[in-house]
């Protein structure tokens, strides 16, 4: 799963690249820095797996070892998730005009990030998956759960407030906000319902390791749900003329003439093209640019 995952980041990342050569480099910065993030986990995860199931084949006490599972599981998937937590606390800011609630959404995303670090060092402590449960371990993965789904639960209901009293007046750009409040609460709810499925399955009886399925693929939706609502500007396009948009859903836009900048990606004889909705910092409406 965390390979098929990563495959379909992989393809987001690329669709953002042809897409949105005119992002902010903060933004580019933040696509990227998950790209190498993500990388780098799916390959410790890949080395953990030849280990336990190649090189160790037929023997139970590499299965049994953690390896490096502490680092690439529960601290780079605290970090991804940190990461995608804080990049929607920057919107709601935006959309609010207010501070409170992403302050709020960055506590929460440093509390998970602070119980990932902590189940990570349990983790390496106990050497063993068969001794890494138990009441310390539970203590750190609540935290680092509950942080996160408490964390994402709060984005999405902040998320469809804000954006539902953006009435701009414009079907167009109404369809893009209605668009961006489908995906926020489609992938808010995801990545709370596995997280709190991750911490459920860490108490079942007799210790089973179930849990080790869901987190490994955490971090992965976490990415995969901030490429989504990057890439939710752009549209598909089969015409031979399509419409050109603004390529940045930002808080400061360009002038252009006509509202209208870029030019389309083709992709196989599919063309890219990018839209935006601009939403304007003082308390008029926001308008279609």
């Amino acid at each position: 799963m965390n390979w098929g995952l990563f495959g379909a980041l992989a393809l987001q990342v690329y669709m953002y690249f042809l897409a949105f050569p005119a992002d902010p480099i903060r933004s580019k910065a933040l696509v990227y820095s998950v790209l190498i993030l993500e990388t780098a986990q799916t390959l410790l995860l890949t080395q953990t797996a030849f280990h336990g199931f190649a090189e160790g084949f037929g023997n139970l006490l590499f299965l049994d070892e953690i390896g490096t599972i502490w680092f690439s599981v529960p601290i780079m998937s605290g970090i991804v998730a940190f990461m995608a937590q804080t990049f929607y606390a920057y919107r709601i800011s935006v959309l609010a005009q207010s501070k409170i609630v992403a302050s709020f959404i960055v506590v929460l995303a440093l509390v998970q990030l602070a119980g990932s670090i902590a189940t990570g060092v349990e983790s390496k402590r106990a050497v063993f998956n068969s001794k890494f449960l138990g009441t310390r371990s539970y203590i750190t993965t609540g935290i680092w759960n509950g942080g996160s789904a408490l964390c994402d639960l709060i984005i999405a209901i902040c998320m469809t407030i804000y954006l539902t009293r953006r009435n701009t007046g414009m079907k167009q750009t109404q369809q893009v906000v209605r668009k961006i409040i489908r995906l926020t609460i489609e992938t808010g709810s995801l990545t709370a319902v596995i997280a709190i499925l991750n911490f459920i399955l860490a108490l079942l009886p007799g210790h089973p390791t179930y849990y080790m399925a869901t987190a490994g693929i955490l971090g992965k939706l976490y990415s995969n749900s901030m490429l989504a609502v990057f890439n939710s500007r752009m549209r598909l396009n089969g015409d031979n003329a399509p419409t050109h948009y603004d390529s940045s859903f930002q808080s400061r836009s360009h002038n252009t003439s006509h509202g209208q900048v870029g030019s389309a990606y083709p992709m196989g004889g599919v063309s890219v093209t990018k839209e935006q909705v601009t939403f304007r910092l003082d308390r008029h409406p926001p308008r279609f640019r």
